[in-house]
């Protein structure tokens, strides 16, 4: 009886334990796959999203694509960007993207999908949310701990102004429309956990 007790004992403070180490923002996650990310957004559910320690310079397309700056079927174009949170709308946008200028091309999506097919290039929506995440619990301070490149200058978000534009955003969460063939845009990748 008084081993069935402690066992008991043991399984309400292992699960007592485990509660008390919930995910939030800041925390450097490791996903089932070993990639890690530093969690920017989390729900009421445990759910969140994690982005990359990673960032590399792309263009949103390649000039040498068969059709100059295409429209991406089934991004909608935005005349501003919509900055409602829709948590996954990034990755719907990525495998768009994806589909149809191909994954070969060095394109932001394409990087961003390099890091694991669960990764992808964030929606307007997304990026916003990292962004403000980033201003208000310091998320550089946990990438640079990690060997991880800090946030700074201007991102690609998955999301189209139109067929030769996409939207980007920087650090503070302005948002300007850019030429898809622009230079000096950073990919950085998000996940869902």
């Amino acid at each position: 009886m008084k081993t069935l007790r402690f066992l008991s004992f043991i399984f309400f403070l292992s699960s007592f334990c485990l509660n008390a180490q919930e995910i939030k923002v800041g925390d450097l996650y490791t996903f089932d796959d070993n990639t890690k990310g530093v969690v920017f957004y989390v729900d009421e559910n445990g759910h969140g999203l994690a982005v990359s320690l990673n960032q590399e310079k792309r263009r949103w397309e390649d000039e040498s694509h068969y059709v100059y700056c295409q429209n991406i079927v089934g991004i909608p174009d935005e005349a501003l960007p919509y900055l409602g949170f829709n948590s996954g709308l990034g990755k719907a946008y990525t495998a768009s993207i994806i589909m149809q200028l191909g994954d070969v091309k060095p394109t932001a999506a394409k990087y961003c999908r390099e890091n694991g097919t669960e990764w992808y290039l964030p929606s307007a929506g997304e990026m916003y949310q990292l962004m403000m995440a980033n201003a208000t619990y310091k998320l550089n301070k946990v990438m640079i701990e990690n060997n991880g490149k800090p946030i700074s200058g201007w991102y690609w978000t998955s999301s189209e102004y139109g067929p030769g534009e996409a939207w980007r955003m920087n650090k503070k969460g302005t948002v300007k429309r850019c030429t898809k063939l622009a230079t000096g845009v950073f990919a950085r990748a998000i996940r869902q956990f």
